[in-house]
């Protein structure tokens, strides 16, 4: 046998050390980061959403960014930290589309709460918020990644 194995290729017994290895310990890199709670609010002049993103399932969620979408004809009355508001038409720059954040690093079990206030359109438009959430790192459940809300 010690004879036969001296005579195959160094390649084929490097290929035959690993075959009795088990796969189940295979780390896979993934973070299910999500948007857990979307809760706006309305006074007489104002709406705020408050946005929390959590990820979970083993591995830091990297370079994670919140989208917000404003509802339309809104103006930004306050940001989070973090956040940059995309610019509004030339002909009205307080108008708003949508807010972006930059949340950074999220750790396994983490979570993060972005808040942001907007002018009340006193239009017929409906008020709706939409929050996106996304990271670097790859998510084994992109379909809870966005939630929507509207105010009557």
């Amino acid at each position: 046998m010690q004879r036969a194995l001296r005579r195959t290729a160094p390649g084929l017994l490097l290929l035959v050390a690993g075959v009795g290895q088990s796969t189940e310990s295979a780390q896979v890199w993934q973070a299910d980061i999500q948007i857990r709670t979307l809760e706006v609010t309305r006074t007489k002049t104002t709406m705020s959403a408050r946005v929390v993103i959590y990820t979970e399932n083993d591995d830091d969620a990297k370079d994670a960014r919140l989208l917000i979408l404003l509802p339309v004809g809104v103006g930004i009355e306050r940001l989070a930290p973090g956040c940059a508001a995309s610019p509004g038409p030339s002909m009205v720059p307080s108008l708003r589309a949508a807010v972006t954040c930059e949340v950074g690093t999220l750790p396994n079990h983490g979570f993060r709460e972005v808040a942001v206030t907007t002018t009340l359109t006193a239009n017929s438009f409906s008020k709706r918020f939409g929050v996106f959430t996304y990271s670097s790192t790859p998510d084994p459940v992109p379909g809870n990644n966005y939630a929507e809300r509207t105010i009557p």
